[in-house]
């Protein structure tokens, strides 16, 4: 798939979602497929699962959590709904555009248990697992909205339904840019950084598998040999239009070892750099040879 980013109508799509929560008191959220959270309603956690957030282990845990459901949305894409690590009810569906996930919206932080004392108990047996010494918590904490099965069950497929509203009036939508695009304009305007798997999934919001998939579908090879042939070529015009030495142009694409880039700039082009450069030599040159 070559367009991966989404793109929002945010108004039409805020004024949805706090149709939903006056409808129904429950938090929803917009996630990216790659897991990140782009747009929510209310913005606030509810009073437990912000205190539970307020701790590294209990948010970690919140965040594995959600993962875990949107892997097997994305495996099934289906409707899931489950417990989350501290008891609460969440709910997840997955956007499908064209038989692929794009995102996730979610709805959730809420109960159902309707026994109160049980609830507390349950609750705070969740607290207890990841805030050291919690002393004593405010009854707020424990006000968690209560829903049914039935009422759980039918609030879902109303908003599965809802999902293909949102997306046939565009309120989420994918972008019009190539990807392949702003891909190789990213990598191009960072050649001499680092350019590992995991920058490229945090700066385009896009899971691996979602990153190799598309790479390897629009250009033919894989994320690794695209970034190696991008930093070839830029070493290719440096020697013939430059006057920067071998060295400089080796770090200047992104080889941190001078031997190394030497070796494959030999192999893949199949003369040697300084070859290449006297073969292609015109004379005009920007820079004083140092």
């Amino acid at each position: 798939m070559d367009q991966i980013s989404l793109t929002l109508n945010k108004d039409h799509l805020l004024s949805f979602f706090k149709a939903f929560h006056t409808l129904t008191g429950i938090k929803i959220a917009l996630f990216s497929e790659s897991g990140k959270e782009i747009l929510s309603y209310p913005e606030a956690h509810c009073p437990f699962c912000g205190y539970i957030r307020s701790s590294e282990a209990g948010n970690n845990n919140c965040e594995i959590s959600n993962k875990k459901s949107f892997a097997r949305c994305q495996k099934t894409k289906k409707i899931e709904i489950f417990h989350c690590h501290a008891g609460l009810i969440e709910t997840t569906v997955p956007l499908i555009d064209t038989d692929a996930v794009i995102g996730y919206i979610m709805f959730g932080q809420i109960t159902d248990n309707p026994d109160k004392t049980s609830l507390r108990n349950t609750l705070s047996k969740s607290i207890q697992k990841v805030v050291h010494q919690p002393g004593e918590i405010d009854a707020s904490v424990f006000n968690v909205v209560y829903k049914n099965h039935e009422q759980i069950n039918a609030t879902a497929k109303i908003l599965e339904a809802c999902t293909l509203y949102v997306l046939l009036s565009n309120m989420i939508s994918l972008r019009n840019e190539s990807f392949t695009e702003n891909l190789n304009l990213f990598l191009l305007s960072h050649l001499s950084e680092d350019l590992s798997v995991d920058r490229l999934t945090e700066e385009f919001n896009i899971s691996k598998n979602k990153l190799y998939d598309s790479v390897s579908k629009t250009m033919g090879v894989g994320i690794a040999k695209h970034i190696k042939n991008l930093r070839l070529e830029e070493a290719k015009r440096l020697l013939v239009e430059t006057d920067m030495t071998i060295v400089q142009i080796a770090y200047q694409v992104g080889f941190t070892d001078y031997n190394y880039f030497c070796r494959v700039f030999k192999k893949e082009i199949g003369i040697p750099a300084g070859k290449y450069r006297s073969m292609n030599d015109s004379g005009d040159r920007r820079y004083n040879r140092l």
